[in-house]
């Protein structure tokens, strides 16, 4: 039976190969029942019932296959594809490594073992892995575009940039890697490059939401609003957005337009963002819209401080009749927001008295105050090189008369002992509750300056209009944009930027100098 078996495997690959699945499975059916453990048909047959979305299925069949075969490479690649694309990424990266050890050639095997490592955030050995599957197999374009995405995340940029060049060598219409090769571009700050790559990928992929959204980062990040807006609406990942892309335009200063208007807007990104455009939320309620915030329940206790006339409701609560319907982050482009338009009415966001009185107390006799952040999101998805290495931070300790405090929440990371000797920590209950910021903005209305990495932070005290001192990488997000030293966004903010290196102790070197100018004048 096992001849008859294989000759009804093989007709069973032609029709897959020829794209009639419904015969290739009847074929690999009649091949099944001539042999039962036959472990080629039954990861055949998996493989067409997981490209049409019956998982479960297609996991019972690769394990009967490996049940057959327990070393059978392609049943451990195609059930660890299934598992990462399900976003089981460690029990993906056990099946990639079985099939490795089964087949030490494979190079595909070595590319998906390192897209499994880079979902967990293992971003080095993912580096190494798709080294590894390139040593094997030197035209894996995907491997190199995979590296490129692994390097840039560690910030081997100019390495990064090889890697997407290397994959557009071997393959010239590959729409990702000149995505990757844009992103990458603008890091290094090779702004023309970037855009050059951006507008390839778009010819290639005019649906491509990724090069949309990067394409418009730098274009708000070089200054152009009117077009970096457009493209900024494509920012989330596929399937993420939170609300329908809205065409509604917003008049910020024709109230008579805006009265009585029925807005909802939705929380869609980070802390960060919702901060810093919570000004159009306040700005169309004072104009006269009638406003409901969809947003986390920890964020509605610091942003009623604006006292602006808005219903709230929770994130998922998006029913009712509403005369247009924006995620939060689009409304800059919704209010035709350019970049000598930007509404700046500080402070739209105020501590509470009872909670200033409190940190009064508690700060008395300490001389000129300054809050440190240091630490952003962690999470390597969000950029983790916005934090600064705490080390950076000791040009500060040198610092003589200034009381320096940590502003952030939670056990801290270790730090060097001159700094933990210095900086003032907060006891755990500091802002421990149901509500975000509390106690951080009453504090910070206590410091004589606030300095801080790119992160929620910065948008607080903008928004308190407290002066807050931002450091940032030599490029930075968009909203930062180029060379500037002040931001359109908060008029008591001041940028500093590291050299071409992201040089950070080079950079607080620098800060340290400026803040005894700055409270010697």
């Amino acid at each position: 039976m096992t001849g008859e078996a294989d000759t009804l495997y093989q007709i069973g690959l032609g029709e897959q190969a020829a794209g009639r699945l419904d015969a290739a499975i009847a074929w690999f059916d009649a091949a099944l029942r001539a042999r039962p453990d036959f472990p080629e048909a039954l990861c055949s047959g998996g493989y067409i019932l997981q490209s049409r979305g019956y998982a479960a299925g297609a996991l019972a069949f690769y394990d009967r296959a490996l049940h057959f075969d327990p070393v059978y490479a392609v049943a451990w690649f195609n059930r660890g594809g299934l598992l990462l694309a399900h976003g089981n990424a460690e029990a993906a990266l056990s099946c990639f490594d079985r099939a490795c050890a089964s087949q030490p050639e494979y190079a595909g095997a070595h590319c998906n073992r390192g897209a499994a490592l880079y979902a967990l955030g293992r971003l080095r050995e993912a580096a190494e892995a798709y080294r590894q599957a390139l040593g094997l197999q030197e035209d894996l374009p995907e491997a190199e575009l995979n590296l490129g995405n692994a390097l840039m995340r560690l910030g081997r940029n100019e390495e990064a940039r090889q890697a997407y060049l290397r994959a557009i060598v071997l393959r010239s219409d590959y729409a990702l890697a000149f995505c990757g090769l844009g992103i990458v571009a603008k890091e290094l700050g090779h702004f023309d490059e970037a855009m050059r790559a951006f507008d390839q990928s778009l010819c290639l992929a005019p649906d491509s939401e990724e090069a949309r959204c990067n394409k418009g980062c730098l274009q708000l990040l070089l200054g152009d609003f009117a077009e970096g807006w457009e493209g900024y609406e494509y920012r989330w990942a596929e399937g993420r957005r939170p609300v329908p892309a809205s065409a509604a335009r917003l008049y910020l200063n024709d109230a008579a337009r805006l009265a009585g208007q029925k807005i909802l807007v939705v929380h869609d990104h980070g802390l960060g963002d919702a901060i810093q455009f919570f000004r159009y939320v306040v700005l169309l309620a004072q104009a006269g819209a009638e406003i409901a915030f969809a947003g986390p329940r920890k964020l509605r206790r610091l942003f009623a401080s604006s006292a602006a006339p808005i219903a709230w409701r929770n994130e998922e609560d998006l029913s009712g009749n509403f005369d247009a319907v924006l995620a939060i982050s689009s409304l800059p482009r919704a209010c035709f927001t350019r970049m000598d338009t930007i509404p700046s009415p500080i402070p739209y966001l105020r501590a509470e008295p009872e909670r200033v009185a409190l940190w009064r107390e508690r700060l008395a006799g300490a001389g000129l105050k300054i809050g440190l952040c240091w630490r952003g999101n962690i999470d390597f998805r969000v950029d983790p090189r916005r934090s600064i290495p705490p080390e950076s931070l000791l040009p500060l300790t040198k610092l003589e008369g200034i009381s320096l405090f940590s502003l952030q929440k939670g056990a801290n990371e270790a730090v060097p002992a001159a700094l933990a000797e210095r900086v003032r920590s907060f006891s755990k209950d500091f802002d421990d509750g149901p509500d975000a910021f509390i106690d951080t903005a009453a504090l910070m209305v206590k410091l004589d300056l606030i300095v801080t990495c790119d992160t929620s932070i910065a948008h607080l005290a903008g928004a308190l209009g407290r002066p807050v001192w931002v450091a940032l990488r030599h490029v930075s997000e968009w909203r930062w944009m180029t060379e500037r030293m002040d931001s359109p966004w908060y008029p008591t903010m001041r940028l500093f930027r590291c050299d071409d290196n992201d040089d950070w102790t080079a950079l607080f070197e620098d800060i340290a100098v400026e803040i005894r100018r700055y409270f010697s004048s």
